[in-house]
């Protein structure tokens, strides 16, 4: 991942726009999977082979579109940028981010999970993940309705209320600044005027 800031590097980190949506989307399939043996022998449901679909695909790309927002009121070039083809195909986004074909290669038919919703798909990416990007949206006025969506819906879904536990502005050092301070310390540490 390249960027010019410790945001811009979270932002581009494609893990929570791909294992949200593709957890969140899929959980009904990875329960019943783990309980009945249905899809995959229990232990073994495999996001990228069972759970990549053209519909959880165009979830994962708006994601994308909002980070693509985010980034682009803070004034930072998303790096990598993903043209929207790549969320449908076998590699997906993840292919170049780790040189992994994705739903393809035997390497990702050998990572499985999540198997539980106390997988950190769900209890990291979604409290740290995309709370994070919607902290910052809210304080750009960056309109994110994707990202609150998974956030709201893997609340429900865990029985926790990731907008609350999830890393705070304040948590980060940002709370307080505006656009411009919160870019400028972001690249020189400086904060204030």
């Amino acid at each position: 991942i390249q960027a010019d800031t410790a945001i811009g590097v979270g932002i581009a980190n494609a893990n929570p726009l791909v294992h949200i949506p593709g957890s969140i989307l899929n959980v009904g399939a990875m329960e019943v999977s783990q309980a009945e043996d249905i899809l995959a022998p229990k232990g073994q449901w495999n996001l990228y082979k069972h759970g990549m679909s053209p519909s959880v695909s165009r979830v994962q790309m708006a994601f994308y579109h909002e980070e693509r927002k985010i980034m682009d009121a803070l004034g930072l070039k998303m790096v990598p940028e993903y043209p929207d083809r790549q969320f449908f195909s076998k590699y997906s986004v993840m292919a170049s981010e780790y040189f992994i074909p994705f739903g393809v290669a035997t390497l990702s038919s050998n990572i499985f999970g999540p198997n539980t919703i106390e997988d950190r798909y769900f209890t990291e990416d979604i409290p740290i993940g995309a709370v994070v990007r919607y902290n910052i949206a809210r304080i750009l006025n960056v309109d994110v309705p994707v990202i609150k969506s998974m956030i709201d819906l893997g609340s429900i879904i865990c029985e926790r209320d990731f907008l609350q536990e999830g890393t705070s502005l304040k948590e980060m050092g940002l709370e307080g600044l505006n656009k411009e301070q919160m870019i400028r310390y972001l690249r020189e540490g400086i904060k204030g005027n």
